[in-house]
C-alpha cells in the first residue's frame, strides 16, 4: 500500500514550469544574452553571446540602478545596464578602461577639467585601435561629483530602506556626446581609486535573444 501511495503522489506532483525570460531587466546570474549583428555595435559585441556572471547595484539619491556583469566566449568583460527614459528602454554597454588607455585617448589637461574646472568640461578623444566604436570625437560634461553608492549585490525587490546608506560611497562624473550615443563615466572612490568606463547607448532591440540558466547551473 505504501509503495502504491508513493507512486500515486509522484504522478500527481506538478512539474515546475521553466522560468520565462522576456526582458533583459529580469536577468539573473547564469543567464545568457545574444546580441544582434548590427554594424552599430563594436565587433567585440556584434553577434556575440554573453553570460551574466554578476549583478551589482548603484544608488543615486533614492534611485537604484541594476547593472549586469557580462562575460563573453572570448573572455571579454563588460557591463550592461537597461535604462528607462519616459517608458522607452535602451541598453547601455560599458567597457572599463585602464589609466594607460585613458592617457592615450584624452588630453590630460582637458581631462583634469572634468574634476576641478570652473565650468563643466568639454572633452575630445583620440581613436584607439580596438575601441573605434566605443569612442566619439567630442563629449560634453553633464554631471560633476554626484554622490552615489555602490552595492556588490542585487538589490532588486528588497526596497531602498533595506540597503540605503550601506553601499560604498563614490563621486560620479558623466560626459556624453551631443547625440547621446556615447558616454564617459567616471567613479572616484575613497582614497582616490578611480574607475573610467566608455559607455555605448544602443536600442534594446540589439539584444536579440535571452535565455535563462539551466536549473542546476
Amino acid at each position: 500500500m505504501k509503495s502504491f501511495v508513493k507512486g500515486l503522489w509522484s504522478r500527481t506532483k506538478s512539474t515546475p514550469k521553466p522560468r520565462a525570460l522576456d526582458n533583459a531587466e529580469d536577468l539573473l546570474v547564469g543567464d545568457m544574452i545574444e546580441l544582434s549583428d548590427s554594424f552599430g555595435l563594436p565587433p567585440r559585441l556584434r553577434n556575440q553571446q554573453f553570460r551574466v556572471i554578476g549583478i551589482v547595484t548603484y544608488q543615486f539619491e533614492r534611485e537604484f540602478q541594476t547593472t549586469f556583469n557580462l562575460e563573453g566566449v572570448n573572455n571579454d568583460h563588460l557591463d550592461l545596464t537597461i535604462e528607462n527614459d519616459g517608458g522607452r528602454q535602451s541598453a547601455a554597454f560599458s567597457l572599463s578602461v585602464d589609466q594607460h588607455k585613458v592617457e592615450q585617448m584624452f588630453d590630460m589637461d582637458q581631462f583634469s577639467q572634468v574634476f576641478d574646472g570652473e565650468s563643466l568640461a568639454r572633452l575630445g578623444a583620440t581613436e584607439l585601435e580596438g575601441l573605434e566604436h566605443w569612442l566619439a570625437a567630442d563629449y560634453q560634461q553633464e554631471v560633476r561629483a554626484q554622490r552615489g553608492y555602490f552595492y556588490n549585490q542585487d538589490c532588486r525587490g528588497q526596497g531602498p530602506s533595506k540597503f540605503e546608506g550601506d553601499g560604498e560611497a563614490f563621486d560620479y562624473y558623466f560626459l556624453v556626446t551631443p547625440d547621446q550615443t556615447h558616454g564617459v563615466e567616471i567613479e572616484v572612490f575613497g582614497g582616490g581609486d578611480t574607475e573610467v568606463s566608455l559607455t555605448l547607448y544602443r536600442p534594446v532591440t540589439d539584444i536579440k535573444a535571452l535565455w535563462p540558466a539551466a536549473p542546476d547551473s
